[in-house]
């Protein structure tokens, strides 16, 4: 074992501390990457799909669990996630990765500032006042408080097409505000995942409907 006389020599060497910051990096990103086995079955569902060198956006980010699947792909990884405390967990694990780009901003219509109420589970922050509304109503989420709020930049994925280039893959999860992110779009892209709830179902057949006019996708 090495003694603590050379362990402190070695702590001296011009660099060594960077270096033990790059290697404790490196290992939170391999630890993060790894897959059990739901998400093994996950990746071999998102695999008929993403290719590896395919572009994918990741709308919703959160804590990223799919963009892990993704990168695990081998995809090139865009993943949109305007909530500070997980835009500094993504960073924590991911900021290595040459794959992978976070963009702590929001997706919308039109690029403006909008204000995202914070859950006290983080999973269910949104900026869709109707979401919360529908779904505390219907008692699904009635435990839950929106008692914070932030400004959040957004922007539109047309923009963002213009900035890294079209994605065959779009995974859309934001809390009710889908149709809002999709209003943003006029390009047809290949595959899409987008999330729906039943309390809102109306904002569900608007993102369809809105789908079709780009292209004929399939549901």
């Amino acid at each position: 074992m090495m003694n603590t006389s050379l362990k402190l020599f070695i702590k001296l060497i011009p660099g060594a501390q960077k270096f033990n910051l790059l290697m404790l990096q490196k290992k939170l990103q391999n630890q993060f990457l790894k897959l059990n086995e739901t998400e093994k079955s996950q990746l071999a569902f998102y695999s008929q799909f993403i290719k590896k060198g395919d572009l994918v956006f990741d709308v919703g980010a959160n804590v990223g669990s799919r963009s892990k699947l993704f990168l695990n792909l081998e995809a090139k990884v865009i993943a949109f996630e305007p909530q500070p405390e997980l835009c500094e967990h993504l960073t924590q694990h991911l900021r290595l990765h040459k794959r992978f780009t976070l963009m702590p901003i929001g997706l919308g219509s039109n690029p403006s500032v909008v204000e995202l109420k914070i859950s006290d589970a983080h999973v269910l922050s949104s900026m869709s006042n109707r979401w919360i509304k529908s779904t505390t109503q219907s008692g699904r989420f009635s435990s839950y408080n929106w008692d914070k709020s932030i400004d959040v930049k957004v922007d539109t994925i047309d923009n963002m097409i213009n900035k890294f280039g079209v994605p065959k893959f779009v995974k859309i999860d934001v809390e009710g505000y889908e149709f809002e992110v999709l209003q943003g779009l006029t390009h047809q892209i290949k595959y899409f995942s987008f999330e729906f709830t039943a309390e809102d179902i109306d904002a569900t057949l608007s993102c369809i409907n809105h789908l079709l006019k780009l292209g004929p996708y399939l549901f």
